[in-house]
């Protein structure tokens, strides 16, 4: 596991406050294409995470966020993300545009995060504040807000709860706290659009503070990235 300041050094590393899309047409990651169809509407994707739900405060502010960056760059966007389905994403676990390839996956792994629950709800009650990075492009695919614990006694917790989760399905790439507020447009966008976006972003990017607690973490499965259900309140 990363310590606090590698972790902290290694999202300060493409977390930045100015945004940049280059001065080309810019296309998006092929892998949209797995979430996002040819209308730029959301296509079906299934899966299942762990995520810490937002308080109405945080959803409405954030809602603010993303209305803004819709009405500033309409061009960039595709379907916009409905409010409530704004979380930040404790551990990823499994996800297929095909239901049937990923379905024993997740019934397997909803079993495993029931074996986990006396061990979450053993985790202290304390809450676990997170301080905004910035709003910045995350590989291409979204526009996110960019988390960080607020010290090391936080991230400490933090990456507790996240190795419990480990357990059920180990991660090939490091923990990145975010908030996804906006899906590109599949088709790309043009560098005008593109510049207007970069300075709403740094506009926009002012910093945030949210406290989280155990008691706010759901075990969740989806059906697209605009329809998340959630199944086990993990610590009520």
């Amino acid at each position: 596991m990363e310590t606090y300041q590698e972790f902290l050094d290694r999202i300060h590393s493409f977390e930045k406050k100015e945004i940049s899309f280059g001065n080309s047409y810019f296309k998006g990651n092929p892998s949209l294409s797995q979430k996002i169809g040819k209308e730029n509407n959301f296509r079906n994707f299934y899966g299942d995470t762990v995520v810490f739900a937002l308080d109405h405060a945080a959803k409405e502010k954030l809602s603010a966020y993303a209305e803004r960056l819709a009405r500033s760059a309409p061009e960039c966007f595709c379907e916009r993300l409905v409010p409530d389905t704004f979380h930040v994403t404790l551990h990823d676990l499994s996800n297929s545009p095909v239901l049937r390839d990923v379905a024993e996956e997740l019934f397997e792994n909803e079993l495993m995060v029931i074996e986990q629950l006396k061990e979450i709800q053993k985790q202290a009650k304390t809450n676990i504040r997170l301080k905004s990075t910035c709003l910045f492009n995350m590989v291409d695919t979204s526009l996110v807000l960019g988390l960080y614990p607020a010290d090391e006694d936080a991230y400490r917790r933090l990456m507790e709860l996240y190795s419990i989760f480990d357990r059920v399905k180990k991660l090939n790439y490091p923990f990145t706290p975010h908030i996804t507020l906006a899906y590109y447009n599949i088709n790309g966008f043009d560098p005008q659009a593109a510049s207007v976006l970069e300075n709403t972003v740094l506009q926009l990017n002012h910093d945030i503070e949210l406290e989280f607690n155990v008691r706010d973490l759901y075990y969740q499965k989806f059906k697209s990235m605009n329809d998340y259900i959630d199944i086990i309140h993990l610590n009520p």
